[in-house]
């Protein structure tokens, strides 16, 4: 299993997407019970999809995504645009806090 990690739009110098793996890679091993590969892509979420499919085989995509009302990714139809690749797309996504925000309990 590999996990993909677009660069951030606003800023893709940044070392943001190798922060998000650095803490995501030792959940998804514990959760998998063995070795995720990882890699850093292009800020355009399906781009980065595409370009690694050009030298690696993929059975599957899971899109992992915020909830509907504050995801981008949902918002510009990433899982289709994915599963237009010809590949099968999963969506995984986050649940929202039921917790109040404080302050604002």
């Amino acid at each position: 299993m590999t996990l993909l990690v677009p660069r951030p739009y606003w800023d893709p110098d940044t070392d943001e997407a190798q922060v998000v793996i650095e803490l995501a890679v030792p959940l998804l091993e514990g959760a998998a019970l063995g070795h995720i590969d990882a890699v850093i892509g292009d800020s355009d979420p399906v781009e980065a999809v595409r370009q690694y499919m050009e030298t690696t085989e993929v059975d599957e995509v899971i899109v992992s995504t915020l909830p509907q009302r504050v995801s981008k990714w949902l918002h510009r139809d990433v899982p289709s645009r994915v599963q237009a690749l010809g590949v099968p797309v999963t969506v995984v996504t986050a649940e929202q806090s039921s917790r109040a925000l404080l302050g604002h309990g």
